[in-house]
């Protein structure tokens, strides 16, 4: 496949995705996936931005285990498996342009009202949890975007920046292989798409890690600061996208 201007400007979103991914663990479809889809189309798009996270899920993978809140994640990934299907059917069948603005607005107003301060005092009840994963696992089928609504959920509470950072990491790992297996089953994976996501999967890594190494020493409070406001603009981008 030639290197021309269209793979050059993907390389370019793609690793500043990876950035956003290394230092917060969420944001990096809501950066590249915009780009991916006036370049390539919607729907490759997506499956390019899933297969990329399969390495980066399994580079990520030490930091998470140790660090990841699993009595919150778990139940929010296991909630997630049983609705990612039916996400991927949205994908395929339906326009996702008003689920889009739909999951924009409602990371809008979540993050406005974590900006004020609250957070809730009590643990989420299991329902809650079973709600959020379901939810989020509806949109990352449908359009890859469930990250900014499990990090809002994590920051609500009396989580650490590590804890959802990690938590998030932990999230994409229920998520990620089982995406990868719907889309195969509605035959999305055409040669070109395969190519792409092979070729971008480089330089989504290198951003990865120097996101990484940007993430250490930052306190807890800069952390939550950087990502509301991570979670603001790319709820704007998903809302104008």
């Amino acid at each position: 496949m030639p290197f021309d201007e269209s793979l050059a400007i993907a390389v370019i979103g793609v690793f500043f995705a990876g950035l956003s991914r290394g230092f917060s663990d969420f944001g990096a479809a809501l950066i590249v996936m915009p780009i991916l889809s006036i370049l390539y189309g919607p729907v490759p798009a997506v499956v390019m931005m899933t297969l990329m996270e399969v390495p980066a899920t399994a580079l990520l993978l030490p930091s998470f285990i140790r660090h990841a809140n699993w009595g919150a994640v778990m139940p929010l990934g296991l909630a997630s498996l049983v609705t990612i299907p039916l996400g991927g059917w949205i994908l395929v069948s339906l326009d996702t342009e008003v689920l889009q603005r739909s999951i924009a607005i409602l990371v809008l107003i979540f993050a406005a009202l974590l900006a004020t301060g609250w957070r809730y005092r009590r643990p989420p009840t299991m329902p809650v949890m079973l709600g959020v994963g379901g939810l989020s696992g509806l949109i990352g089928g449908a359009a890859n975007m469930s990250g900014p609504l499990v990090v809002v959920f994590l920051l609500a509470g009396q989580n650490t920046a590590h804890q959802v950072r990690a938590g998030v990491m932990a999230y994409f790992s229920f998520s990620t292989l089982l995406r990868v297996a719907v889309y195969a089953w509605h035959g999305l994976y055409a040669v070109e798409t395969l190519t792409l996501g092979a070729i971008l999967t480089l330089p989504y890594l290198i951003g990865i890690w120097v996101g990484s190494r940007l993430f250490r020493g930052v306190s807890d409070r800069a952390f939550r600061i950087l990502v509301l406001s991570l979670v603001a603009v790319m709820g704007v981008a998903a809302l104008l996208w």
